[in-house]
């Protein structure tokens, strides 16, 4: 259903040196600041060593983690300079920020903070010079190498035109050919016709395509807006001409390319600080979570066993993050052999929208009626939010064989890890209609923050104990 564009070896190698390098950088760093403490004559004149192995250690680990965790090796990252520069201010600011907690957790006191500002800036300076001087020797040396993108150009238009010359005199990318409106169109002057608009995305994935160029076209609008959505549930970066603004209903970005205006897609904002604050989240949540509700899980877990036969947990896989299937568990609340009863009671594969949920569903037992009700059948979620499968909020986790029968953009709402919770749970649950479920999670994505979580997590408790929507 989905596919994830993977790197090439090169690429992936590419960010382990970086990785090393920018790790090697912060403890250079810190011994040169070391050294100006004591050479330059700014503060007390120091009474011990500061920077020891162990403090040499810590400084390696927070490097390597908050660095790796806020996306300064991923591919998009190292795209464009700004883009790269701004994510190592970033990376470094938290760093050191969490080399600071950790050393008065850790009861290292009076650390001097003198050092601490010339290590901050040592560290920003020299990362910032070996990350530009591996930028240097990439575009000099690299060719067609890790971090030179596959652009495909959907339009035969002049703007397209205009795009392809502009392309290939851009050392960051290599244009691969234009798709066209029909196979009759001839651009051999410029770039080789690789497909049409009905081929588009075998294409892109057989060319592995980076950088999706969308020009004016003749195709119908519904159906070129019905590909923008295809081609970022591919993962491609999509960039789209001004002219055709007005298809976008995702959260973009404007830049120039040699002057040249495009609008590029961006990707959901669960990404870079987001994606730490919100894992941290869950970590927390889903431990707190099993140590308070871990004696009721028990006695909910005789309940269950008391009132039918069958297993106390149930397990089923599901469409997870970019669709990739992962087992979900919860407290069984039907009879054993509930899935395949589900064919007696619905043709799944004949309803008239990619949804199922039955108010009397005569499968639920009578334990499991209480515990849909009060949504504690969902409580052993938290070992899938343990474990990273699923999150504390997102949209509801949906079953496999109902996701593969999802639009364009009902896939939208598998961009992101499903939740315990989400938009959904606090706005009716089971009473919204389709359409109605989809619009909320779609706007959860694309307006995601921290503080949107939390408010969700504490707009949950009375949605639960409402009962509201819950069968």
């Amino acid at each position: 259903m989905n596919f994830i564009a993977q790197d090439s070896p090169r690429a992936r190698w590419l960010g382990v040196v970086l990785w090393l390098g920018d790790v090697t950088a912060a403890l250079g760093a810190m011994l040169l600041a070391d050294w100006l403490r004591r050479a330059l004559p700014f503060g007390a004149p120091p009474d011990r060593y500061y920077v020891t192995p162990d403090v040499l250690a810590l400084v390696g680990a927070i490097w390597a983690l908050v660095f790796y965790f806020l996306g300064a090796y991923e591919r998009r990252t190292r795209e464009e300079w700004r883009i790269e520069a701004r994510t190592v201010f970033l990376a470094a600011t938290f760093a050191v920020l969490s080399l600071a907690a950790a050393l008065y957790f850790i009861k290292i006191e009076n650390f001097s903070r003198v050092l601490f500002l010339y290590f901050y800036a040592l560290d920003l300076g020299l990362t910032l010079v070996w990350r530009a001087g591996m930028r240097y020797l990439r575009l000099r040396y690299g060719g067609a190498g890790a971090d030179t993108r596959r652009a495909l150009i959907v339009g035969t238009d002049t703007s397209a035109k205009e795009l392809a010359t502009q392309l290939r005199s851009s050392p960051g990318f290599m244009l691969v050919g234009f798709i066209a409106e029909s196979k009759l169109s001839n651009l051999s002057d410029v770039a080789p016709i690789v497909g049409t608009l009905d081929d588009a995305l075998t294409v892109v994935d057989r060319a592995r395509i980076n950088d999706v160029f969308l020009s004016q076209t003749t195709r119908g609008r519904a159906e070129l807006a019905e590909l923008i959505l295809a081609l970022r549930e591919s993962r491609v970066r999509v960039r789209v001409m001004p002219d055709l603004l007005e298809l976008i209903t995702v959260r973009t970005g404007i830049e120039t390319l040699r002057g040249l205006p495009v609008i590029t897609l961006r990707e959901p904002a669960i990404t870079g600080l987001n994606s730490v604050l919100k894992r941290a989240l869950d970590l927390i949540g889903a431990t707190l979570g099993l140590l308070v509700f871990g004696p009721f899980m028990f006695i909910v877990a005789l309940l269950i066993k008391f009132d039918s036969p069958g297993p106390i947990l149930f397990s089923q896989e599901r469409a997870g993050q970019y669709g990739k299937p992962f087992r979900m568990y919860k407290f069984r609340s039907m009879v054993v052999n509930a899935e395949d009863l589900l064919d007696q009671l619905v043709n799944v594969d004949e309803l008239e929208s990619p949804h199922f949920k039955m108010r009397d569903d005569p499968r639920v037992t009578r334990v499991g009626r209480w515990l849909r009700r009060t949504s504690l059948d969902e409580l052993p979620q938290l070992i899938n939010v343990l474990f990273g499968s699923m999150s504390l909020v997102g949209p509801r986790p949906e079953v496999m064989r109902i996701a593969m029968r999802y639009s364009s953009v009902q896939r939208q709402r598998l961009l992101v890890k499903p939740g315990m919770t989400g938009a959904m749970q606090i706005s009716g649950r089971g009473d919204l209609v389709f359409e109605e479920r989809i619009k909320l999670e779609l706007d959860y994505i694309e307006n995601y923050s921290i503080w949107r979580d939390l408010v969700i997590l504490v707009k949950t408790v009375p949605a639960v104990l409402s009962g509201r929507g819950a069968y």
